[in-house]
């Protein structure tokens, strides 16, 4: 027993002297780190000391002459600490102030940089170069930004769509659309919000992706109906009969949104009497957002429909006038929810009336 209490002593007493030095050079490790990021952060201090003068003059209502002139001979090593003081005024501004943020960003060769970056090896640099070169709104960014949206992290492809967004460049749209069923939830709006962005000239491009794509015929209808695509409406009459109940529930949705015209109202008024309470939802409010008294005795009919039929209408009666405020005043006795949401909706007519 002794013998093998030597032994095991024997073994351990190396084992332990080379885990303390293991442990003593880990520690000097971490003291030379802590010690080379506060001596980065200094230097990184002393740059932001010395140049943001240059970069506020830049954003200011007159700008100082020599302020991009000293940006520009600034050091090399410098660039990418001064491209962070201009995207960050790039966030908050507006207006003539961003061509003169962009002639620095072109005066210090920044696109270079931060599409170089695009392709470092830590993710959370590629997702920062993909937000400048978003901010600082360049053409040419967009061949590589489309290329980032296939990146393996997450957060750059996310970065990659926010930036789309921000160049609105229509070369971009069906890259974007072709990714839409392959997102999750939270990046298809982020997607959704990039192509609305690019206004009423992403219709071609949508159109022709629901033909190439029909799974998503439903969110391409959304992003119609969110970008006012009035030259669009015939599909979206189509679409109001289609077999799909969610294309029917994003037809009607968008025609809301854009606003109803004499054909659309019909088509609105068709949808009420629909199978599926999602789909006479919709008519719903599109009906009471119409401002169409017309529609009154319609919406009147379906305050006993199932509840999001009967809210829509019970909101679109309080829209359309004296003659929706009539027909609700009409059904305040009425007994279950036909009358509830008839009190409730007098009663914050009452309270605007009141408050005016």
């Amino acid at each position: 027993m002794t013998l093998w209490l030597d032994r095991f002593r024997d073994l351990l007493l190396p084992f332990l002297a080379a885990l303390a030095s293991i442990l003593v050079l880990l520690f000097a490790w971490l003291i030379l780190w802590r010690a080379a990021l506060g001596l980065h952060a200094m230097w990184r201090r002393g740059i932001v000391a010395r140049y943001q003068p240059a970069v506020d003059a830049l954003t200011g209502p007159a700008p100082a002459p020599d302020a991009l002139e000293r940006l520009a001979h600034s050091p090399r090593r410098y660039r990418a600490a001064l491209g962070d003081l201009i995207i960050d005024a790039l966030r908050i501004t507006t207006g003539e102030i961003v061509p003169r943020l962009r002639d620095a960003i072109d005066a210090l060769g920044l696109i270079r940089h931060w599409r170089v970056r695009l392709s470092d090896r830590r993710w959370w640099v590629r997702a920062d170069a993909a937000r400048a070169l978003g901010l600082a709104r360049d053409p040419a960014a967009a061949g590589p930004l489309v290329a980032a949206l296939d990146d393996p992290h997450e957060e750059v492809r996310a970065a990659a769509v926010d930036a789309l967004g921000r160049l609105a460049d229509p070369q971009s749209v069906p890259a974007l659309l072709a990714r839409l069923s392959d997102q999750s939830r939270h990046q298809r709006a982020r997607m959704v919000e990039a192509i609305c962005r690019q206004g009423r000239s992403v219709v071609p491009e949508l159109l022709r992706h629901v033909e190439e794509c029909p799974a998503d015929t439903a969110v391409a209808i959304d992003v119609l109906g969110m970008t006012g695509a009035t030259g669009a409406l015939d599909r979206l009459l189509v679409w109001t009969s289609a077999d799909e109940t969610a294309v029917r529930v994003a037809a009607l949705r968008a025609i809301g949104s854009i606003g109803l015209d004499d054909r659309s109202f019909y088509y609105a008024l068709r949808a009420l009497e629909d199978p599926e309470g999602d789909v006479r939802g919709m008519a719903a409010r599109a009906l009471g957002r119409s401002g169409r008294e017309a529609a009154v005795p319609y919406l009147a009919e379906h305050l006993d429909d199932e509840w999001l039929v009967a809210a829509h209408a019970a909101t679109g009666l309080r829209r359309l006038g004296r003659a929706g405020a009539e027909a609700l005043e009409a059904r305040i006795d009425a007994p279950g929810q036909a009358g509830d949401l008839a009190r409730q909706m007098v009663w914050e007519l009452t309270s605007l009336k009141a408050g005016a």
